[in-house]
């Protein structure tokens, strides 16, 4: 507990932890206030100052925490010799390592410059920084007042499309950085991104959205008012549709989906070229022998997306300068090169040309969008862009063209901090999402008396009383595309099928299919397990558990109760694999 407390108030902190670009949020809330969302302001390596920091963490030789965001970025590229640089450990853009791919506790992370550590330091320290950042911030405001970790509501923005696995991952590091502890679950919630997005954006005012011609769109939110959220990201892009409904609240029409085309697709697409003027080999010399000026030109090209003049000014590191200069004169090297020129130690970059970088993310993202909106009954009337990347005019100026005829496109003046100002409404209002669409088939395995005729080809497990069971069969608890009230609680009655069986072993599954039979079909995917204790026997094989699981909950929650004892307990779903 925090040594003096505001008798009546709640502090709620919302870190959102992006690929690119990672800040906090907060707000009091008291019983005769609400409060306004602050955002404190980070200083860029040139001086100006910006509501979020890069997603960038350093640590030295022994794997040891020394720096977070523009400081980790200014010491590697300013102090770091090359020996530092070899020894010491630099990690950008590591959130994406948790985006469809094999998730377990000792899941490990390449530094750039290829030396790995464990992917619970790096995501933990992250989130211990910002925590520590976060409280020493508002502690220098709180005249009298000190609060600590376990004061806080915390809220977590994650994707909406995000396996299971990397949610539990990101509770397990906010556990290890102790922003909450793990007898205290409530304390951590998770809020997806569009969502939070979403719940921002509606309670905007009509002047808060750009205005990019002479028509000043607004946003009905009036109940029945439909629109797809599309969170533009430097990783991910996610897109969700909501529907208004009577007091604010939200539905979810459409099962988030997305592409992992987000922002730095646009970046690899830069660099790329880059390695096409100067040649391969000069430019991963370059990246190898000078890491730290090439987080420089990185960090220059993701802001290049943003620049609205023409063209786009890059300035070239000297070090690439110097090693490109030993083969040839460096203008020679722009001779017959479409839409850059070379001009004086910088790369000129003409607007048609930085357009083509964006070619596959804008149109792998378009292509989700139509897939959606071929579906006519959800009547889409308005789409919303937020994330960092939609401040980009260029992205803007594509998704108005492209789908400005079928619903009005807004923006909200600061798109990268809709998400992070949403997620502090949502943390305090979790109820605002009243149902939302499963993106899959969840069900687990169950055991069934075996039938030679629907059963045929399938494994047979014999009982301690002779009876065959089929136990590879699919339990469907809840089926994809189908609405699910946010705290409505999908119940399953499991039975033994040994009379001294003291426990039952359930197994989870998901599939992207409809109609499955079976666990071993093709498509349907292990998901976690846990173990529920049934420790009285009397009854043999007429006991019960009782397994209640939420699916319309951010994060799946389950209770299993054993009937015979009384006893319930939460469950934790363990969705990642083993090591």
């Amino acid at each position: 507990m925090s040594s003096k407390t505001m008798t009546g108030s709640m502090l709620h902190i919302a870190i959102d932890f992006g690929t690119s670009f990672s800040g906090y949020a907060f707000s009091f809330q008291t019983k005769q206030l609400q409060n306004p969302i602050r955002i404190p302001c980070w200083k860029t390596i040139d001086g100006c100052k910006t509501c979020k920091t890069p997603t960038c963490i350093l640590f030295d030789e022994d794997q040891k925490f020394l720096e977070f965001g523009y400081d980790a970025m200014m010491t590697y590229t300013r102090s770091t010799t090359k020996q530092q640089a070899k020894q010491q450990y630099l990690f950008e853009h590591f959130k994406m390592e948790l985006h469809d791919k094999e998730i377990h506790l000792d899941l490990m992370l390449t530094a750039v410059n290829g030396k790995q550590m464990k992917a619970m330091t790096v995501f933990s320290e992250s989130l211990r920084y910002l925590k520590d950042h976060a409280l020493k911030k508002i502690n220098e405001k709180t005249s009298g007042m000190k609060f600590i970790a376990s004061d806080v509501t915390w809220v977590l923005t994650v994707p909406a499309i995000w396996h299971p696995a990397a949610k539990q991952f990101m509770r397990e590091a906010a556990i290890e950085a102790g922003l909450v502890k793990g007898s205290e679950p409530e304390k951590l919630v998770f809020a997806l991104e569009p969502e939070a997005a979403s719940v921002f954006c509606k309670q905007l005012p009509s002047d808060s959205f750009i205005a990019e011609d002479t028509c000043e769109d607004t946003l009905e939110q009036t109940p029945g008012t439909r629109y797809m959220v599309v969170d533009c990201g430097g990783g991910t892009i996610d897109m969700t549709v909501h529907e208004v409904l009577e007091e604010g609240r939200l539905k979810e029409l459409h099962a988030a989906s997305g592409n992992d085309m987000g922002g730095q697709t646009v970046d690899r697409k830069f660099i790329s070229f880059l390695k096409d003027v100067f040649s391969e080999d000069i430019f991963m010399k370059f990246e190898r022998e000078y890491p730290g000026e090439a987080l420089g030109l990185k960090y220059q090209i993701a802001q290049s997306k943003s620049w609205e003049g023409d063209p786009v000014l890059i300035s070239c590191p000297v070090s690439l300068q110097k090693l490109a200069g030993e083969k040839k004169n460096i203008e020679s090297y722009f001779e017959g090169v479409h839409g850059a020129e070379w001009d004086d130690g910088a790369i000129l970059i003409k607007q048609q040309q930085l357009k083509s970088f964006f070619d596959d993310s804008l149109r792998a993202t378009a292509d989700k969008i139509e897939q959606i909106m071929k579906n006519t009954e959800l009547n889409i009337q308005y789409m919303l862009l937020v994330g960092g990347y939609a401040d980009c005019p260029i992205l803007r100026e594509f998704m108005k063209k492209h789908f400005g005829s079928k619903c009005k496109v807004l923006c909200p003046e600061e798109p990268q901090v809709a998400i992070i100002k949403g997620a502090i409404l949502y943390g305090k209002q979790p109820k605002v999402v009243e149902s939302r669409v499963s993106a899959l088939t969840y069900g687990l395995c169950v055991n069934e008396l075996f039938n030679e005729f629907t059963h045929m080809g399938k494994s047979k497990y014999v009982s301690g009383e002779g009876r065959e069971y089929c136990n590879v069969c699919f339990g469907k608890l809840v089926g994809k595309g189908q609405s699910v009230h946010s705290d409505e609680a999908q119940t399953f009655t499991l039975h033994p099928i040994d009379s001294n069986q003291t426990s039952v072993i359930i197994h989870f599954y998901s599939t992207n299919r409809t109609n499955v039979k079976f666990v071993d079909e093709w498509g349907v995917e292990p998901i976690g397990s846990f173990t529920v204790q049934m420790p009285k026997t009397v009854r043999g094989l007429s006991r019960e558990v009782r397994l209640e699981i939420k699916f319309g909950s951010t994060e799946m929650k389950a209770t299993a109760t054993d009937i015979d004892s009384e006893e319930t307990e939460s469950i934790k779903l363990d969705f990642m694999s083993e090591s």
